[in-house]
Formats: C-alpha cells, structure tokens, sequence
C-alpha cells in the first residue's frame, strides 16, 4: 500500500480557536476500495486557556466540491480534556472520493466555523 504524504516543507498557519492554538502537523493519504481516499491528518492542539478544556476528532470536518465530509468513524481519532498549557496531537481521518485534489478542513465544534485550513490532497 502506498500512502502520499503532504511536503513537509508546507507549514500551515497556526490559528487560535477557543484558547486552543490549533495547526496542522501532517496530511497523509491512503487509497481504499471504491475510488475513495483516506486522508488522515494529523493536528497539533495546545490548550491555551487557564483550565482544562475538551476537544476531539468529531469536531472537524472536510469541504470539497460543495460536500462536507464528516471525520470516518471507522478509524483511530481522538477526544479528550486537554489541560491547561498541554499540548497534545491527535488525527482526524475522512474518506473522501479520490478525485478531489483540494479540500478546507474546519475546526467547527458548533455550527460556527472557528478555524479552517486550506489543503492540498496528494495522492
């Protein structure tokens, strides 16, 4: 199995969401049955606030061609109190069809978009 990963000379803007400065590590993708592609990303979160706060994979979720896709079940992902200071790196996986090359991932623990990258989906 081939995984594509994201150059690692990319770096994504770190950005500030509910006092927790969240950033994009590393964009990988594994192709699956079905013309479909998994692309896990990685995040680095450090909770910025004076208490303990939580946060988890359901809280992300992926734009492309006018569809969002919701993190896959089916996989590893993470939730959990961060406390205060800490930092921690958890991925969010979705399955997605294989043609789309770009897609936003949104921090979006609401219906308000608090954070949202722009990435590229190499294969």
């Amino acid at each position: 199995m081939k995984l594509g990963f994201a150059p690692k000379a990319y770096v994504y803007e770190k950005q500030d969401a509910n006092n927790f400065i969240l950033n994009i590590d590393t964009v990988e993708t594994i192709p699956t049955n079905n013309n479909q592609t998994k692309v896990l990303i990685t995040m680095e979160i450090k909770n910025n606030a004076g208490n303990t706060q939580d946060i988890g994979s359901i809280d992300f979720c992926l734009a492309a061609n006018k569809e969002v896709y919701d993190i896959d079940t089916d996989s590893n992902a993470f939730g959990q109190p961060v406390k205060a200071g800490e930092t921690i790196m958890g991925d969010v996986t979705f399955v997605i069809p294989s043609k789309i090359k770009k897609a936003n991932l949104a921090y979006k623990p609401s219906e308000t978009c608090l954070a949202e990258w722009h990435i590229s989906i190499k294969k």
